[in-house]
């Protein structure tokens, strides 16, 4: 936009989504729904969202696949996307952190905005 001085940035929610960082700085997270523990290889469902107010995605949930469903319900004015993908590592050499992020994505579902429902 000429008047902001700002870029817009196109990418396909496999870009968008590939690398993306879950659970606390430690190579395990929980599914939110039945507590297993995954690590490193494991397959993950993840739902994320983003209302039209802000360009930044929100991850709501992470669940084991056997948790996660398949479809999506549709929330007014907020773009929603659920994700198949394994958990790898991502290693900081500097600080020497490792930390779970998303690898070999499979969208699953996604609505865009203007296809919520009403409140």
């Amino acid at each position: 936009d000429a008047s902001t001085g700002k870029h817009a940035v196109v990418a396909t929610l496999e870009q968008l989504f590939t690398g993306l960082r879950v659970g606390m700085p430690s190579l395990e997270v929980q599914c939110s729904d039945c507590g297993t523990h995954l690590g490193e290889g494991d397959a993950v469902s993840v739902y994320a969202y983003r209302t039209i107010e802000t360009p930044r995605w929100r991850l709501a949930r992470c669940q084991c696949v056997e948790c996660g469903p398949e479809d999506i319900q549709p929330t007014h004015g907020t773009t929603e996307v659920r994700v198949r993908a394994r958990l790898g590592v991502v290693s900081d050499v500097g600080t020497q952190q490792h930390r779970l992020c998303l690898v070999d994505l499979d969208v699953v579902a996604s609505v865009p905005p203007a296809d919520g429902m009403a409140p």
